[in-house]
């Protein structure tokens, strides 16, 4: 939501989301949602970050399809058609959620005109990103890296003295997965960008040089 939800709504609001709910720690690698879990509750980050992933089929390897983190909030759209759920969400950095019952949340909604639109606004922005990325879905795997890097670095970058750093816990077989690629393919074009000075790694973290812009081509 570029923005803490909770530091969005009212006080009242605020307050009536942490009576509904419950907050929860998880450790880097857990399973906060199974793909399929039949009445899944409402996530709402309030640190860490977390990866959605779906399987197209019984059996077939899930694929990244997003990556959240405070301000957002996980399963709202499966809360709203009443449906299983759509995705799998894991944790790639140590999480704090606040978990909120479907059944729940989905009242407050009804009760409070205000919060839905909220939530409308919100879905609206994630669509439009995930689109802007299906923009580049048959694009070279580099287009792909690359527009795949400015939107962490635009959501979640953390401005240093020399560049940006990219700390969500993701690393390349991760990025793979989320641009459609092979995890040689992405290894091979991190490495041309490390060359040509656009960018350095550490344990999965990316460090975007300062002087240096990553173009989309």
């Amino acid at each position: 939501m570029g923005g803490d939800f909770l530091a969005a709504v009212t006080e009242r609001q605020r307050r009536r989301l942490l009576d509904l709910g419950k907050h929860v720690d998880h450790a880097a690698g857990t399973i906060l949602l199974h793909q399929g879990d039949p009445a899944p509750p409402v996530l709402i980050p309030r640190s860490g970050y977390v990866k959605a992933l779906r399987a197209a089929q019984g059996g077939s390897p899930p694929m990244i399809v997003d990556l959240l983190g405070a301000g957002d909030v996980l399963g709202v759209e499966d809360c709203l058609a009443g449906r299983p759920s759509h995705l799998s969400y894991i944790a790639t950095k140590p999480v704090r959620v606040l978990e909120i019952p479907r059944i729940a949340f989905h009242a407050l909604l009804d009760d409070d005109p205000g919060m839905t639109a909220l939530i409308t606004a919100d879905l609206a922005v994630r669509l439009r990103l995930r689109n802007v990325a299906l923009g580049f879905a048959t694009a070279k795997v580099r287009s792909r890296l690359t527009a795949f890097l400015t939107r962490m670095q635009a959501l979640y970058g953390i401005p240093g003295e020399d560049g940006v750093v990219i700390d969500v816990g993701l690393n390349h077989t991760d990025i793979a997965s989320a641009i459609g690629a092979s995890p040689a393919s992405v290894n091979a074009e991190m490495a041309k960008l490390k060359n040509e000075g656009f960018l350095s790694t550490g344990y999965k973290t990316i460090h975007l040089k300062k002087r240096s812009r990553i173009a989309v081509g």
